[in-house]
Parts: C-alpha cells; structure tokens; sequence
C-alpha cells in the first residue's frame, strides 16, 4: 500500500474540514436564488478560483492524463484552444454577459424568454441527458485513480466510489451553490499545491529528456503533431477550436458561475482570470501521462499509467496532500454538475409541463431528491458502462449532445434578429443527432457496414453535431419567418426585471407558438 498514517491524517482533516465548511454553507441560503446562484453575490477572485475547481477534477487529471501517455505531446494543442475559447469569452462577454443580463438560473431559462416553453422543455432534456452522460463516467474514474495510487486492490474501487459520492451529496443538497463557491475556494487552493508538488517529483524521477526521447520513439512526429496523431486530425481541431467557445460559456455548471457573479462585467472577467491559468492546468495532468509512458513503457492500460506514476514517485506525506488536493478537484466538479443538472431538471423539464409553478421551497426541495438520484445513477453507470473511446473524447460527445444546439439557440438568439422558434427546434434536434447516433451505434460498430463507419468516428460525429445545429438554426428560422415572426428582447429592459416577471408577460404570446 503506497498510504501511510501521515497520508491518512492529512486526507481526514482536509475532507472532515471541506464537509464542515460545506454544510455550515447552509445558513446562507435564504431563498431560491441563493440556493442556485449564491444570491448573485460572487466577485471576481472568489469566482476565478471556484469556476478553476469546478473545470478541473481527477476525472480531469485522468482524461488528460491518458491523452498524454496515448498521443504524446500532441496532445499539448488541447491546452493552448481551451485557452483561447476562454479569452474569446472573457474579453468579450460572448454569450455569458447577455445571459447574466437577462438574469436567468439555467440556460434552458433563455430557450423560453426568446422562444417558447416547448424549447425550454426540448432544450432541458437534452441539456440534462448530455449532462448526466457526460459526468456518467467521473465517479469510476475517481475510484480507479484513487485505489491506484493509493495502492488499493480492484475490489476497493466500489467502496471508495460510494464514499467519495457521499460526502460530496452531503453538502451540495444541504447549502446550494454557496456549499458549492466556498468549498471551491478552499479546494483551488490546496489543488493548485498538490499540483505543483507532484510535478516535482516527476521531474526528480524522470527527467525532460528521457520523456522527449520515449516520444520520438513511440510516436514520431505524431507524438508532437496533432494533425496526422490517428487520435486527433483536422476534424477534431475544427470540433476542438468551436466547442471550446460552445461548451465553456453553455456548460451549466460553468455558466452558472457567471450566473452567480454580482454584474455581467464580473461575469466576463471571471472568464478571463479563469483561461489564463487555463493551459497550464490542461498540460500538467498531460505531461504527467507522457512521464508515465517514459517510465513505464506503452504496454499498460492507458487509464491506469497517470496514477500509477504519481503512487510510485510522491512519498509519503506529500502523497496524502496530493491526494486531498485531487480529491479537492473532484468534489468541486461534482458539486457543481450535480447541482447545475438538477436544477435543470427541476426548472426546466418539471415545471414547464406543470400549469402552476413549484413554490421555492418546494422547489429546492426535488431539486435535493433529484442531485441524489443523480449520485446514485452516476455510481451505477460508471460501473456498468464500457467506454466506446477514450475517456476524453467521451466527455466531448455528450457535451456536444447539448452544447451545439444550445450554441445555436442562445449566440442566434442574442446576436441575430431573424432567429426564431422554427429555427430553434431544429437547432436543438440536429445538434443532439450525431452524438446520439455515435452512442448508440458505437456498441454495434463491428456490424456496421464500412459507408457508414464515419458515424462511429467520434471526431466527425462531434464536429457534425455543430455543423447541423447551425444548419437547422438558419434554414429553420429563414424558412418560417412570415408564420412564426421572431420575439424581440429588449435587454435593458429585461436586466430590471426578474426571469419570472419576463417569462410571465411573455407567455401568453409563447403559447401560440407551440403550434407550429
């Protein structure tokens, strides 16, 4: 076993601690919109460092990670879009700053206001389906890093899975978004430490050159050129280059952070702050993963070559804080998609099919019931279900699932004035097709005829999806334009007003757009 007694105090405390502060969280939430969006009260440091946390957990470290050790340096590209998606955002304001304006808790929240309740519900399912795929696979990921380097047998992965799930459910249920932004904090400082003492030690055991030298071997000039690595090619950097931008500001629990910002300025620069630190963050986990290679060689299983490097070179004391930082990371992922997610589901799929709205306890009240079905879905799938690639290119697909027609909808309906709910329809059910399809048909890929190979080639599948959701915005919106003439929101008035206040004036006039 590679934890010792001094690795087991430091984790204790440090997760005793984080549950503490979490749970205390609780007495800051008087009402719903403390609940979901911290009563709108985050500055830009406190938000910087807990949209940091909540982009970057072990399931983070280990897709990355496996990247590295299965493509080399090439790999490095992802860092460096990522980062200006970031940019593009936060000098800008692309997207976040008009959602902030309009004051909204879900992105689904916008669907309704600029189109109808029937795309609020559309673009909830889809939204709440791609989420909960997309995070499917974390709590397995966790558990595998965790019984790796900590030096557990296979049989231990379970038992580490369901406790890293309780005590993550237990302060996100209890205290919202404020358990959420204060536990952050306090996680990105201890993972940035964890992050910088463990590539330390990586260096003191295998060297730059070693490292250099083992991927011109094993790959060549793929191992340092994205566009001929067989993992890669130009199809997944277009997909790369649009999704950066697509899924960083339609990402609910990244968005959400905007959300919870005290202006859309302050929503903006915690964009900005968070893409500068942004590389980095992606390239570390990334060259941990090339290290592993040069130490270990190419023949182990490619998930398991990251956090069998760290539990060989990290000794013991550094190994627990290490460890508490990564656990640090992940909580704040969890805590952050679970209850952007549910209250998805909560706002947007429940209520819209109800006449009379859920008051706010009530509604804080499913939306609790809902996170914990989340947790224990989460816990089940991850199990069950058998990667159709790697894990990384899972976590795009089914973020394409809701982020290319939410791409279409909400940048169309901010900056183009011929946008309509025609058009929106479309956008949200051509966006969600190719990563369904891929899905589906990546179990049965082996019968499937070679014409049709390309719809089980994740890149294609996920740069398609973004290609159709705007197809089906601009011909659906052109084509209906006389029948169903486009809402006109005026921001500045929308910004005085609450989303309740918006969607009550505006709907009598969306019910008839449901007969289309």
């Amino acid at each position: 076993m590679n934890f010792h007694l001094l690795d087991w105090i430091i984790l204790i405390l440090y997760l005793g601690f984080s549950v503490f502060m979490g749970i205390r969280a609780k007495k800051y939430v008087e009402n719903m919109e403390g609940y979901f969006v911290a009563g709108r009260r985050v500055k830009v440091a406190l938000g910087s460092a807990t949209l940091i946390a909540t982009e970057i957990g072990i399931v983070t470290f280990m897709y990355f990670g496996q990247l590295g050790y299965v493509s080399g340096f090439s790999c490095f590209v992802l860092g460096v879009i990522g980062f200006l998606g970031y940019m593009v955002i936060g000098k800008t304001g692309f997207i976040v700053s008009g959602l902030r304006k309009l004051k909204v808790i879900t992105i689904p929240e916008f669907y309704e206001i600029k189109y109808s309740k029937g795309v609020r519900l559309l673009g909830g399912v889809l939204l709440f389906l791609g989420g909960v795929l997309n995070m499917g696979v974390f709590l397995k990921m966790d558990g595998v890093f965790l019984t790796e380097t900590m030096g557990f047998s296979s049989g231990m992965l379970f038992i580490i899975m369901t406790i890293m799930l309780l005590i993550v459910i237990s302060y996100t249920v209890l205290g919202g978004m404020f358990s959420v932004v204060i536990t952050d904090f306090i996680q990105f400082i201890v993972l940035s430490f964890g992050m910088l003492v463990a590539t330390v030690f990586v260096l003191l055991r295998v060297s730059i050159g070693e490292i250099a030298n083992t991927v011109i071997h094993q790959f060549g000039e793929a191992g340092v050129n994205p566009v001929v690595n067989p993992h890669f090619g130009w199809s997944f950097l277009v997909w790369m280059l649009i999704g950066s931008v697509a899924i960083s500001a339609l990402n609910q629990p990244a968005a959400s952070k905007s959300f919870a910002s005290e202006s859309p300025e302050v929503g903006r620069k915690v964009f900005l702050y968070t893409g500068i630190t942004l590389a980095g963050r992606y390239m570390i986990p990334m060259f941990w993963g090339v290290a592993a290679l040069a130490m270990f060689g190419p023949n182990i299983d490619s998930t398991l070559a990251m956090p069998k490097l760290l539990g060989a070179v990290v000794p013991s004391g550094f190994l627990g804080l290490m460890i508490a930082g990564m656990l640090a990371a992940s909580m704040s992922t969890y805590s952050a998609y679970m209850l952007a997610w549910s209250s998805v589901a909560t706002r947007d799929i429940i209520a819209p099919l109800r006449k009379k709205e859920f008051d706010e306890k009530t509604t804080i009240l499913l939306t609790r019931i809902i996170t914990t079905l989340i947790g224990i879905f989460i816990l089940v799938f991850g199990l069950l279900y058998e990667l159709p690639a790697t894990v990384f290119q899972y976590a795009a697909i089914t973020g394409a699932m809701y982020a290319a027609g939410a791409f279409g909808c909400v940048a169309a309906g901010l900056y183009w004035k011929r946008a309509n709910v025609v058009g929106a329809y479309f956008s949200l059910a051509l966006g969600g097709l190719a990563p369904i399809v891929f899905l589906v048909l990546s179990g049965f890929k082996d019968s499937l005829p070679s014409s049709l190979s390309f719809l089980v080639d994740v890149n294609i599948s996920g740069f398609l999806s973004f290609v159709l959701a705007a197809l089906g915005m601009v011909v659906g919106s052109l084509v209906s334009q006389k029948k169903h003439p486009p809402i006109i929101m005026h921001q500045s008035k929308a910004d005085l007003r609450s989303v309740a206040e918006i969607l009550e004036r505006k709907r009598p006039e969306a019910e008839k757009e449901e007969n289309i």
